[in-house]
């Protein structure tokens, strides 16, 4: 059975911080999934796609924010993959799959801000990455989200809503009774 979902306007900054480096930001604005997570927060699904600055070739991840309260379990599955877990002041290990291997990581959260509505929504995290054990660098990540507009102005999914020509034939069914 396919989950119910709203369509929704991502807008999206990722900031990485690396020592000696000037900050790195990545911004987009993409299309989104937000789905209701039987009561204990949601999931918003969307895909990224990042070129490669050496190879040229595009990388395409499917990324699953699963929010529940400020707890944030970020899934990315694609040529690259991991799973990350964002908890306030708490450190998380993991492996990040690569196509030339596995990398150990961790993430060690500063800052997980979550809110999270029918229409719109926010989610804030800052973090520090280790990989191989060592420092690798700060991040920021700062995404917020709004219903589609199709959907935010009707109150119901474009599927549901009728074409005119059936408005008119059932007005007009209504001018003969």
């Amino acid at each position: 059975m396919q989950k119910e979902y709203k369509p929704v306007l991502i807008n999206l900054l990722a900031i990485a911080k690396y020592e000696g480096m000037p900050d790195y930001p990545i911004q987009f604005m993409t299309t989104g999934r937000l789905y209701e997570d039987q009561g204990n927060g949601a999931v918003l699904r969307y895909t990224e796609s990042q070129q490669d600055e050496d190879s040229g070739e595009v990388n395409v991840s499917d990324i699953a924010l699963h929010i529940r309260g400020r707890e944030v379990t970020m899934t990315r599955t694609g040529d690259f993959s991991n799973t990350m877990l964002f908890s306030k002041n708490h450190r998380y290990e993991g492996v990040y799959h690569t196509p030339y291997g596995d990398i150990s990581m961790a993430v060690s959260s500063r800052d997980v801000f979550c809110h999270i509505e029918p229409e719109q929504g926010a989610v804030h995290l800052k973090y520090q990455l280790d990989l191989q054990g060592r420092y690798a660098s700060s991040h920021e990540l700062h995404l917020e989200y709004t219903l589609a507009s199709e959907e935010r102005h009707t109150g119901r999914k474009e599927k549901q809503q009728k074409k005119p020509q059936e408005e008119r034939t059932e007005k007009n069914a209504d001018d003969h009774k």
